[in-house]
């Protein structure tokens, strides 16, 4: 008998199976739990991961599809309302909880809509970054008491059953180089969201909070983001998990620790001369050209260095206002033609989230971001000495993979982006808890 509705389901096709998976959950849901703790982070990760109406190829983009109008419309209301909402039910917009630099760069995000060379597509999507802000801010003012990015832990493991259930429609879940991209458009979606995943579990891993389970879930989005063998999602891992795992160390073995690292540094000092002795060339380009290898890359990035180099003739047209925010990248009816025609790929995006500030805002805007971030990093050292050291870490380990991940992949202020609304909620969420402590120490 479950082997025939199995199989009706099935033959339903991905879209129709995944639609009743989640109808008949979320009103089930609803029914047995406070839909403020989950039903935000689920919608979320629904518009990003599901497979269907993504809107990334180059028709339309300037609106989108419009199952993507009305559903990140829907999230947009949904964050309003509960970001409006407080504990006694009054309703207020707490804009005293979001740090200056980043209202100001809100503020040149606004004003760039006046010398944008397409001012209603940015006029609009200067509208999504402030939706995006909206649910950064109802998931840090509905957190309940635990860290609002744990919201996701639930939905995050939905959507990974999701994945590991598309399995079985590979036409659906891998992509034709052999990568898995679960129920996403692409691997390096799927690989973003499995790095979040992998990090929240982690976190809560070595907060003792479920502590095994913790561990099995860290493990399942690891081995589904090594699945992906997306090179930045995988090399940002690495480089946040040992954040994480050295802060971990440290605190439970101090000086041992201490010593350990030290011995570690000379040793690869000593390696690293040796081997330039020897061969006449330094050890970081045959690890380079091993690493990029193993997942399919070349020293080019997939052709993103020639990208980035016509960029950079795009970019001098208005080096210091930039383009006007998100009105470029309009596929080949926009500004962006004559870069998008070059490819075969046809770019979306300039593959480096600096670059694409830069173009979008000027240096004055990646200044005003840096800033921003700077910022952020100084209210973490401040979290952390404030005694949340646990919670600080994790958020730098936020932090530094946005930073890495935009080296490649463009999500900084790329409004509906999952790691620039993660990044948001770090941001909000930090500076809020920051003046708490400090207000009441």
């Amino acid at each position: 008998m479950l082997q025939l509705i199995y199989a009706y389901v099935v033959g339903l096709g991905p879209y129709i199976a995944v639609a009743l998976v989640l109808g008949i959950g979320i009103p089930f849901l609803l029914l047995v739990t406070q839909p403020s703790r989950w039903l935000v982070p689920l919608m979320v990760l629904f518009m990003g991961l599901a497979p269907f109406g993504g809107g990334h190829n180059l028709t339309d983009v300037a609106e989108g599809s419009i199952y993507r109008q009305i559903g990140w419309g829907l999230i947009f209301v949904l964050g309003l309302y509960y970001a409006m909402r407080d504990e006694q039910g009054r309703f207020s917009i707490p804009w005293n909880w979001l740090p200056w630099p980043y209202l100001v760069l809100l503020a040149y995000a606004v004003v760039s809509v006046i010398w944008a060379e397409q001012p209603t597509v940015s006029a609009k999507r200067v509208l999504q970054l402030f939706g995006v802000l909206f649910v950064a801010l109802a998931l840090v003012r509905q957190r309940r008491g635990r860290d609002p990015l744990e919201r996701f832990t639930w939905p995050a493991i939905i959507f990974l059953v999701l994945g590991v259930l598309a399995l079985v429609m590979p036409h659906l879940s891998i992509d034709p180089d052999g990568n898995f991209k679960g129920t996403a458009a692409t691997k390096n979606t799927w690989a973003q969201f499995a790095l979040l995943s992998a990090l929240i579990f982690l976190y809560q891993a070595l907060s003792n909070y479920k502590t095994r389970l913790s561990w099995w879930l860290f493990g399942g989005a690891l081995l589904s983001l090594i699945a992906t063998r997306s090179a930045t999602s995988i090399g940002t891992f690495v480089a946040a998990v040992s954040i994480m795992l050295a802060w971990h160390a440290y605190k439970r073995y101090r000086n041992g620790f201490q010593i350990a690292v030290l011995a570690s540094v000379l040793m690869a000092v000593t390696i690293g001369y040796g081997y330039f002795v020897f061969s006449g060339t330094l050890p970081l380009e045959a690890v380079l050209n091993a690493g990029l290898g193993s997942v399919g890359k070349d020293e080019t990035l997939t052709g993103r260095s020639e990208l980035w180099r016509m960029m950079g003739y795009e970019i001098a047209r208005h080096p210091w206002l930039g383009a006007g925010y998100g009105g470029f990248w309009l596929g080949l009816d926009g500004p962006s033609y004559n870069i998008v025609r070059y490819f075969t790929w046809r770019p979306g995006q300039a593959h480096n989230g600096y670059i694409d500030v830069v173009n979008d805002l000027g240096y004055i805007g990646l200044t005003l971001l840096l800033v921003m971030l700077i910022v952020h990093l100084r209210n973490l050292i401040l979290f952390a000495r404030q005694g949340e050291e646990a919670r600080a870490v994790f958020h730098l380990a936020i932090l530094c993979s946005a930073l890495l991940l935009n080296a490649s992949e463009t999500s900084l202020l790329r409004t509906t982006h999952l790691w620039w609304l993660v990044l948001t909620v770090s941001i909000v969420e930090i500076h809020v808890r920051t003046r708490e402590k400090a207000e009441c120490p």
